[in-house]
């Protein structure tokens, strides 16, 4: 709550203690410092509209930009109809309450303000889990279908997670992604890129079009636009530079991406990143270190009874009959482990298995 009168202050903090959690400041810069400030976004923010220096108006405007869920209450006992509009247009506004409000009254609106703000909260989760729950669908057919994809994807992920700024959800959901165009190359093709095989004309173009591809599937996907952008720009092969201008959110999965693209093609680590010209040194230099001191995967054989998620099977995977299930180097997704667990205690399969850990 915000307004220059401290008495006011001092009259609401008796009137409404014990029935909500507040913070109080007496203009829009001691406002805006305490938001910036606080472990978590406020969920309701009231404020007075004439006030000196910063009016409610313009304080209300600065608080949507850095807590844009915070929903907004103007409680005030005289503004103009310029003031007015401006705080309805620029801000979130949600009550303008005009002083002196009556206990009921204010708490009435302070609790339709945090009922609000709630709905908006679990909208936002509800969407998150949605689109959560497509990542991993799509990720677990890639990693069924393609064990190229699979293994590239994993890579970049990993970089990614190391590299990108712990609250950048597009760079992960692109890593995770941005392969998904493999699926719809053909396995020959996939295994003379797997192999090092020099494509002819027709298979190279074809392989070369799965950005656009993954774009096409992606950008159907709510909230993924800015992502399936950066899909369509990641480069294809070693030394070759994203389309287009690559700014500081897409940065980390574009970088990620090439570094992969470039170790893939034979290149050594320290010479793909120092050809990764474009990108921020400290970005670059952090991607080295992160692939340098990757987790070394070691080699295990087990049961197939043990076979779970994040195995990499270092064979192929048959079963008695000489049926192949899974061809050695994929990463075992949830529903791959289960099958092969099935397998195993049904038709049998060829034990034991070689994986890496």
């Amino acid at each position: 709550m915000v307004d220059d009168e401290q008495r006011l202050l001092d009259g609401l903090r008796r009137s409404l203690h014990g029935r909500y959690a507040i913070d109080f400041a007496t203009s829009g810069a001691d406002g805006l410092a305490q938001i910036a400030g606080a472990p978590g976004p406020y969920a309701v923010v009231v404020s007075d509209m004439m006030m000196p220096v910063m009016n409610g108006a313009e304080f209300l405007a600065r608080t949507r930009e850095v807590s844009p869920d915070s929903v907004q209450i103007i409680l005030s006992g005289q503004a103009d109809l310029t003031s007015t509009i401006a705080a309805v247009n620029d801000g979130n506004l949600f009550r303008f309450l005009t002083k002196p409000c009556e206990p009921d009254h204010l708490t009435r609106a302070l609790d339709a303000a945090l009922h609000q703000h709630q709905l908006v909260i679990a909208e936002r989760e509800l969407l998150q889990r949605t689109l959560d729950g497509t990542v991993e669908l799509l990720t677990d057919l890639m990693k069924a279908a393609s064990p190229l994809a699979a293994a590239r994807s994993e890579q970049v992920r990993a970089l990614v997670d190391a590299v990108a700024p712990a609250e950048a959800w597009e760079p992960r959901i692109a890593a995770l992604l941005g392969q998904v165009g493999l699926l719809a190359i053909p396995g020959e093709v996939l295994a003379q890129v797997r192999a090092g095989v020099p494509l002819d004309q027709e298979a190279e173009a074809l392989f070369r079009s799965h950005p656009r591809l993954a774009y096409e599937l992606t950008r159907r996907i709510p909230r993924l636009e800015r992502v399936a952008e950066w899909v369509a720009a990641q480069p294809v092969a070693a030394g070759a530079t994203p389309a287009g201008t690559v700014d500081d959110d897409q940065a980390p999965y574009a970088a990620a991406i090439a570094f992969v693209v470039g170790v893939e093609a034979g290149g050594s680590p320290a010479s793909v990143a120092a050809g990764l010209a474009g990108y921020p040194r400290e970005l670059v230099d952090s991607l080295l270190r992160a692939y340098t001191t990757a987790k070394v995967r070691k080699p295990r054989k087990v049961a197939g009874a043990e076979l779970m998620v994040g195995m990499m099977v270092d064979q192929d995977v048959i079963t008695t009959s000489g049926l192949v299930l899974v061809r050695g180097g994929e990463l075992l997704s949830e529903t791959m482990a289960i099958r092969l667990r099935h397998f195993a205690e049904g038709v049998g399969i060829v034990e034991p298995v070689a994986v890496l850990v």
